[in-house]
């Protein structure tokens, strides 16, 4: 009854059809079984995939994970919320997280011991007012282990959408301090969009340092190259 009010007093439409929906969703379940998302019965490792480790070949880290490639409709909705804030995507991406989570995690057994949501310098936290990976997948991980901010970044880069690959990676270098012993443990590290996948190594150097026996990489899309 409490769902069907607010329904009725503040009615959602799917961001796809815009056919009426609940209002904690974003797409209506043929949008949803309707996006081009991995299918990880295959491969739960993306680095496994030939045509991704093609596009990929220099990953420090040693999983992969990532709902879609960077295309329509994903990169409107991620442009949208990252420098729009326009937070009606926000609940469609989750959608897609959640549903990729559950494939993936009930064809492999295996959890990280922490997952790690990459941080904005804080300057550039200031400057956008929040990190719209955080607000994505903060939720979707709810069922999972809690959280960790073992991960400080710690130098303010430039915007890594203007850079050619090899200035994505000097850009990069030391960005991030790991404030934690993570020895042994197996820690997987989040972001929104990889592109040449220079954000996510650093990260993964800083954690390895640390002690990190391996390291996840779980990300909303590639950028298919």
């Amino acid at each position: 009854m409490k769902q069907a009010i607010l329904n009725w007093l503040f009615p959602s439409y799917c961001v796809q059809c815009q056919s009426p929906i609940t209002a904690n969703l974003g797409l209506c379940d043929y949008c949803l079984e309707d996006l081009p998302l991995f299918d990880f019965s295959k491969h739960t490792n993306l680095l496994h995939r030939p045509d991704i480790v093609e596009m990929f070949p220099n990953c420090e880290f040693d999983k992969l994970f990532a709902c879609a490639f960077y295309q329509p409709p994903f990169e409107h909705w991620l442009k949208q919320l990252k420098f729009n804030n326009q937070i009606h995507y926000k609940k469609a991406l989750q959608q897609v997280i959640k549903k990729q989570l559950v494939q993936l995690f009930a064809q492999s057994q295996n959890l990280p011991d922490a997952f790690v949501i990459l941080p904005l310098h804080k300057n550039r936290f200031l400057e956008r007012g929040f990190n719209q990976v955080s607000q994505v997948w903060y939720p979707c991980l709810t069922n999972y282990l809690p959280l960790s901010n073992v991960l400080i970044r710690d130098k303010k880069t430039q915007a890594q959408s203007k850079l050619s690959k090899t200035k994505r990676m000097k850009n990069l270098k030391n960005a991030f301090i790991c404030t934690q012993d993570m020895s042994g443990k197996t820690v997987a590290i989040i972001d929104d969009v990889m592109t040449t996948g220079a954000t996510l190594n650093a990260a993964t150097y800083a954690l390895k340092q640390a002690g990190a026996k391996h390291v996840w990489a779980f990300t909303t899309c590639l950028t298919p190259i």
